[in-house]
């Protein structure tokens, strides 16, 4: 096992693919050797690509994955991953800084309210896109406060504009960006020694755009995201992931904050 000590520790969720891939690969290359990720998602597969491509940027860089479901993980899972995980891989030390990066969503059923009358379907949102959210946050904050009380925590929620502004017919996606933000503002509040993030990553030329621009019921703001993806003002996941290392290395914003994309530094 390797012995040395990372001095900063980062679990990422959704890091499979996207912008959770590109964040590990950006982090990668701010950290290098210093850096162990933690990277959470249901594809084997596409945690071995995140790996390949973190490594790629710098082999010091120690990469972990767990193959695990947060739509259907419950809270003894994800603590025993995490514990296991930590004691494991971190043995050799306490870290000077930890983040945890919730980046894994979804975007539900794109209809229309009056449409979404299959309650299982919401329950199984919100499970997800939420709740998972809150009880591997508190998990991943007792673990670091019981075990390391002295290293500098860092919360970020990868967020959106939908968090702040209505789209019509994406009524569960607006409402658990909402409410994600809402909960990390609630944690700021709460614990004023941990720096808590609320960040906007901005139009992402991603496999979510792609299902946006097929699926969105409203005809209006399928239309505008087609012509946002043919004018070519989508960003790349790369490049809004070296947006977000830049926020977090100048902190100019107030914990709690929601920052986005295109605010200035």
């Amino acid at each position: 096992m390797d012995s040395k000590q990372r001095n900063v520790w980062v679990v990422v969720t959704g890091a499979s693919r996207g912008l959770g891939q590109a964040l590990c690969v950006g982090l990668a290359e701010k950290f290098g050797g210093d850096l162990m990720i933690v990277g959470m998602a249901r594809s084997e597969d596409g945690l071995k690509k995140t790996a390949a491509k973190v490594d790629g940027v710098n082999s010091k860089t120690k990469f972990i994955p767990i193959v695990m479901d947060l739509s259907t993980a419950d809270a003894e899972g994800l603590s025993s991953a995490l514990d296991l995980t930590f004691k494991r891989e971190g043995s050799s030390g306490s870290p000077k800084r930890a983040l945890i990066i919730h980046n894994a969503g979804s975007l539900g059923h794109l209809k229309y309210l009056r449409d979404q009358q299959d309650l299982t379907h919401a329950a199984e949102y919100f499970r997800f896109n939420v709740s998972s959210v809150i009880s591997l946050n508190a998990i991943f904050l007792d673990y670091m406060k019981t075990h390391h009380p002295r290293t500098s925590l860092e919360v970020i929620n990868i967020s959106s504009l939908c968090a702040l502004q209505p789209f019509k017919s994406w009524g569960l996606y607006c409402s658990g960006k909402a409410a994600r933000d809402m909960l990390f503002r609630v944690l700021a509040a709460e614990e004023p020694d941990i720096t808590v993030l609320n960040y906007a990553p901005g139009p992402l030329d991603n496999e979510m755009q792609a299902t946006a621009r097929s699926a969105t019921a409203d005809q209006e703001l399928r239309s505008a995201f087609a012509n946002m993806k043919d004018e070519g003002k989508l960003l790349s996941c790369e490049e809004s992931a070296r947006k977000f290392v830049r926020i977090l290395d100048v902190k100019k914003f107030k914990s709690g904050d929601h920052v986005d994309y295109y605010d200035e530094l």
